[in-house]
């Protein structure tokens, strides 16, 4: 079976044996586990997005839990309203506390205005929390975000850059438009941190581009200095493992070396994807980043083309509809160690399917090919 379910957008990373006598466990929780790895692991990230400092959990829900705990007691939180699940489990955190928690559309920017404007009025301090990339919309308005942000004194974003982290970096253009050095979507929309304006934070899991699960706070010093002076996780949970410091690490160390050609490689098969689908008549949703989603007509017929592809040797992700509530998508996850020969498999049973059934010839088929793609460099 030919997968296309991975979320290891760089492809697994062959990572050298541990060196002996490496601790799984110190037995202490994380506020008395001071490990140099960890530190220099939380660092390297928070420096790949421009930012001053990063913590090191053991998860991104670790730290959603925590950072919700540094709203002031008259902040709101203003969730967008695709944040991902995990997002949303740490702002109960805030609820508990009896903030204020409210959502906004990322494609309402008016109607965040007025929803910024009446706290405002209450004397409440915004934190905006989105995710940096959403596959099948693309990126936030995070600069947009910042400008409405920018006249409400002490107001944070909060972005989870986990999808983009080690995938995208600065400096895209249509030759390289994942940019380069994969720092995410801060450097690839060339943002980064003002002297005066809202404050940035980033919550990153390295599950996705490096293949470790661990995650990352990064931000001004001062603020995870607060974070680790306030964050109960630290105090009631066991910090991340030796072994999982030691593999973020060596990930970090190998995609300084390889991530540029990994990187390279992934484009080429993005591209080469959706050059095909376009020969079918076919747009997936996802622009140029590795999540590609094909939404079709009914329920009946996602079942079936994902059954079909499996039948054919590919096994893809059966996801929740999101432009069509009940629909599911169907969503190729593409790979820097996929080959030329894996996607051309792919675009063949597509093929089949389309010239097959009529599950490509709806009325849905031809909007969904006219309308704006999130991805600036689609071809």
């Amino acid at each position: 079976m030919l997968d296309f379910t991975s979320a290891l957008y760089l492809g697994p990373q062959a990572l050298p044996p541990p060196p002996p006598g490496l601790a799984l466990t110190t037995g202490r929780p994380a506020v008395l586990d001071h490990h140099s790895r960890a530190q220099w692991v939380a660092h390297a990230v928070a420096r790949r997005q421009g930012l001053e400092a990063g913590e090191l959990a053991p998860s991104s829900l670790h730290l959603f839990w925590d950072v919700f705990g540094l709203v002031p007691a008259r902040g709101v939180v203003l969730l967008e309203r695709s944040l991902y699940p995990v997002g949303r489990w740490g702002s109960l955190r805030a609820r508990a506390r009896g903030l204020p928690v409210a959502t906004f559309r990322a494609d309402d920017l008016p109607g965040l205005a007025r929803l910024l404007h009446a706290y405002q009025q209450q004397g409440r301090t915004p934190w905006l929390v989105t995710d940096g990339w959403h596959p099948g919309h693309g990126p936030a308005p995070l600069a947009k975000y910042l400008r409405l942000l920018a006249p409400h004194p002490g107001a944070t974003l909060l972005i989870d850059d986990t999808q983009a982290f080690g995938v995208l970096g600065a400096r895209p253009g249509k030759s390289r438009p994942l940019g380069q050095g994969g720092g995410g979507l801060l450097p690839w929309a060339g943002l980064g941190p003002l002297p005066r304006g809202p404050e940035l934070l980033t919550i990153t899991s390295l599950a996705k581009g490096l293949g470790v699960p661990v995650a990352v706070l990064a931000g001004r010093a001062a603020r995870l200095a607060q974070f680790r002076r306030r964050a109960e996780t630290r105090v009631h949970t066991s910090p991340v493992s030796g072994w999982h410091a030691w593999a973020a690490e060596q990930a970090l160390r190998h995609d300084a070396r390889h991530g540029h050609a990994a990187r390279r490689r992934l484009g080429l098969r993005i591209a080469q994807f959706r050059r095909a689908m376009a020969g079918l008549g076919i747009r997936p949703l996802g622009g140029y980043f590795p999540v590609q989603k094909l939404v079709l007509a009914r329920t009946t017929a996602a079942l079936g083309l994902h059954q079909q592809l499996r039948q054919a040797g590919l096994n893809t992700l059966l996801l929740a509809g999101e432009t069509r509530p009940g629909v599911p998508e169907v969503a190729f996850c593409l790979r820097a160690d996929h080959s030329a020969a894996d996607i051309d498999h792919a675009a063949a049973a597509l093929a089949r399917a389309a010239r097959g059934t009529d599950w490509f010839s709806s009325p849905l088929s031809v909007v969904l090919r006219h309308e704006p793609d999130p991805d600036p460099f689609a071809p």
